[in-house]
C-alpha cells in the first residue's frame, strides 16, 4: 500500500469503530500498526468474531497490534466509580494474555489509576512478577504515567523503571500527559531511549482545560495542530534514539463526530506531516 508509514494507530482514537472498522480505517489510512483495548477484544466476541475472524482481519489488512492497553488491576486501589478509566479494571492480567497468544502483540500498557496502601517495595516487586509473566507471552511492560496519578511525570516514571530494574520494563511517553505533567522537549531531548518502551504521539491545546480528564478523553489536538512543537518532539525522540514504536494516540470530540476512515486519514495525514517536517 502506497505511503505506509511505521505507525501505530491507538485503537482510542477510532472510538466510533469496531474491531473490523478500525482495522480497515487504520490500514486505509496508511498506518501498519494499531494498539488494542480489552474492551474492543471483548465487543468483536460479543458481536460474533470468533478469535480466528480476528486474526484474519488484522492479516487481510496487513496489521499488526503494538500495545495492549491498559492494565490497572495489577495494583489494588481505590478509584473513582465515576472515572472514565474505571471499566478497565475489571480485565485482568490474563485477559491481556489471551489476547497476546490470540493476535500477538509487542506491549503491555500498565497505569496507576487511584490511591493504594501497597508500598514502594511492594509496587516493585509487583511490577517485577508482572514482567517476568508477561515474558511468557511474548510481552514487554510499559508504564504510562498520568498527570493526576502518583506515577505523574516523566521523571517519576522513570525513577520507577530504575527501582523496578528488569529488563523487560520500560517507561510509554504519552505527549498529552507530558506537556501537561509540565513537561518539556528537553526532557524528551536527554532521555535514555534504553528506557523507553512505547511511545503515544499527540498535541495539546495552548490553554488546559480546567479538568484534565476531561480534556485528555476529548481535547487532544492532532499533531502539529497544538502548542507543544510535535516537530520539536519528534526530532527530540530521534534524535534521543529512542527506537519504540510511535502510536498516534488523539481523543477528540471532533474526530469522534467523523466516518472512522476520515478520521483515520486526517490522524495519519497529520502524522505524516510533523516526520516531513522533522526530517
Amino acid at each position: 500500500m502506497e505511503n505506509r508509514l511505521p505507525l501505530g494507530l491507538c485503537c482510542g482514537s477510532l472510538i466510533q469503530a469496531d474491531f473490523r472498522g478500525l482495522a480497515e480505517a487504520a490500514a486505509g489510512a496508511g498506518f501498519t500498526s494499531i494498539s488494542l483495548w480489552p474492551t474492543l477484544f471483548q465487543g468483536a466476541l460479543e458481536a460474533g468474531l470468533s478469535e480466528a475472524d480476528m486474526r484474519a482481519i488484522l492479516d487481510d489488512n496487513d496489521l499488526r497490534i503494538t500495545e495492549l492497553d491498559p492494565l490497572s488491576s495489577w495494583l489494588p486501589t481505590d478509584r473513582d466509580p465515576d472515572d472514565m478509566a474505571a471499566v478497565f479494571h475489571a480485565f485482568s492480567e490474563d485477559d491481556f494474555y489471551r489476547i497476546a497468544d490470540t493476535l500477538g502483540a509487542r506491549t503491555l500498557n500498565i497505569i496507576q489509576q487511584g490511591e493504594t496502601t501497597v508500598s514502594d517495595a511492594e509496587r516493585q516487586e509487583l511490577i517485577n512478577g508482572l514482567c517476568e509473566r508477561a515474558a511468557g507471552h511474548g510481552l514487554l511492560v510499559s508504564v504510562e504515567f498520568l498527570p493526576w496519578s502518583a506515577i505523574g511525570n516523566l521523571q517519576q516514571a522513570l525513577n520507577l523503571v530504575d527501582s523496578v530494574a528488569h529488563p523487560n520494563f520500560g517507561v510509554n511517553i504519552d505527549t498529552w500527559h507530558h506537556f501537561r505533567s509540565g513537561g518539556n522537549v528537553e526532557q524528551l531531548a536527554a532521555v535514555d531511549a534504553t528506557r523507553i518502551a512505547a511511545i503515544q504521539f499527540n498535541d495539546v491545546a495552548a490553554t488546559a482545560w480546567e479538568n484534565p480528564v476531561e480534556e485528555t478523553a476529548m481535547g487532544r489536538l492532532l499533531p502539529g495542530k497544538g502548542a507543544s512543537d510535535s516537530v520539536a518532539v519528534y526530532r527530540a525522540l530521534r534524535d534521543a534514539g529512542v527506537a519504540a514504536p510511535i502510536n498516534v494516540e488523539v481523543f477528540s470530540a471532533e474526530l469522534m463526530a467523523l466516518p472512522a476512515k476520515e478520521a483515520a486519514r486526517l490522524l495519519a495525514d497529520s502524522m505524516r506531516a510533523v516526520i516531513q517536517q522533522a526530517n
